[in-house]
């Protein structure tokens, strides 16, 4: 399979909270419990590829937050969906031959 790279068209900027969410810094003994939830959003728009990205963890006893937003080139959309169903049919679909892949 080839390896490409997706080059942001712009700089990737942080995206301020939304909504005022007060975190709190709680000490778990030991640090053993931990979650962590994220969501990418990636959609096409106007001939441009946007991103949108929101990682929540807590570890440690720290709540940490991060945030992203970006545009990349309009193809990069097409390349994603691509890889996204090669890569399902490849989990759930093994033995269907891999139409238009590069491999042999």
């Amino acid at each position: 399979m080839s390896s490409r790279s997706i080059t942001p068209v712009r700089p990737l900027l942080p995206v301020p909270s939304r909504d005022a969410v007060e975190l709190v810094n709680t000490q778990a003994s030991g640090g053993f419990v931990s979650f962590q939830y994220s969501y990418t959003e990636v959609s096409s728009r106007d001939g441009r590829t946007h991103v949108q990205s929101n990682t929540t963890r807590l570890a440690d006893g720290k709540v940490t937050r991060e945030a992203f937003e970006g545009e990349l080139e309009g193809d990069a959309y097409r390349q994603i969906v691509e890889e996204t169903q090669r890569q399902m049919m490849s989990w759930f679909l093994p033995w269907v031959p891999r139409l238009g892949s590069d491999r042999e």
